[in-house]
């Protein structure tokens, strides 16, 4: 089987990065696309629901037989390797750090500035101490910035580790054309980037919140708290070093879980809440009010 012919049977299909899609997940009702697909170099399709489904039924919802995921003829399209690939080298860590820094900020940053203003209330202050860039558009730029991300001016967002360290970057389409709104960079070869970013708010002794992606953590930030921004739970379940990575750098801290306000955001709660807990790091949920999907919006209308 083709796999344009698996990704023409799933709706809200975008690319996420070279080889990898995300889409409306078939087995449950998706209010955003949370199903993660990609396609290894050995004719395999990897699944995973961030809401918990089934192998068997979102299969079975695409209409399709297990069988069927194997052997795909790639068609030319971009596949990632069978093996985990290693966490990104000082290398890469440290071109990450010069591209960052050679991105515009502050004043020289206006669109971006205002954006992340208005929408997650940062002052220019904390965009500053928190290593907020902008993207303005198609450059010249490392390899690992994939296409879909250099088309459109974005919000540049490093994703540090617990030291400070980035190790890893997405970026928000500030021009409402990319299908994408939220782009990470590309995986290199043999390496993945960081699969959550620390963002640390004024008050080191305050509150820590671990939310779903990058928007959420901006606004808890804004707020007055810690943050700790996750790329999804699904992605974490076979991703015992990263779950180590998060419970040491959160042990003896003040620790809350918040998912979006939907059936994947509560599956991601009960996701992160049981790693941190088989760690023993104490954790409780931060519920949101009915009729707010997650903590940017519900900050947005208060």
């Amino acid at each position: 089987m083709r796999m344009s012919a698996i990704l023409d049977r799933l709706e809200e299909r975008r690319d996420y990065q070279p080889g990898e899609w995300v889409a409306r997940c078939p087995a449950h009702d998706d209010g955003k696309p949370s199903l993660w697909l990609n396609l290894k170099t050995n004719g395999m399709v990897g699944l995973a629901c961030r809401a918990g489904c089934a192998f068997e039924d979102i299969v079975a919802g695409m209409g399709l037989l297990p069988r069927q995921l194997f052997n795909v003829d790639a068609e030319g399209l971009i596949t990632v390797a069978e093996a985990r690939p290693e966490p990104v080298s000082p290398f890469l860590t440290a071109g990450l750090r010069v591209w960052l820094d050679s991105l515009p900020a502050g004043d020289d940053a206006a669109p971006a500035v205002g954006y992340a203003q208005k929408r997650f209330g940062l002052t220019e202050a904390e965009q500053e101490r928190l290593g907020l860039r902008w993207w303005p558009g198609p450059q010249p730029c490392p390899k690992w910035v994939p296409t879909s991300f250099i088309r459109y001016p974005r919000l540049v967002v490093p994703m540090h580790d617990f030291a400070g360290v980035a190790r890893g970057a997405q970026g928000r389409d500030l021009s409402g054309r990319c299908p994408g709104r939220w782009i990470s960079l590309a995986n290199p070869e043999g390496f993945e980037w960081q699969r959550f970013g620390v963002f640390p708010g004024p008050d080191p002794a305050a509150p820590w919140v671990i939310a779903e992606g990058l928007s959420d953590p901006l606004a808890v930030v804004a707020d007055g708290y810690n943050a700790v921004g996750v790329r999804g739970a699904a992605l974490l379940n076979n991703d015992p070093a990263t779950l180590d990575s998060l419970a040491s750098g959160l042990a003896g801290r003040d620790v809350r879980v918040c998912g979006d306000n939907d059936r994947s955001g509560r599956e991601f709660t009960r996701t992160i809440l049981a790693a941190l807990h088989q760690r023993d790091v104490p954790a409780g949920e931060l519920t949101l009010p009915v009729g707010f999907k997650d903590y940017a919006v519900w900050r947005e209308k208060r």
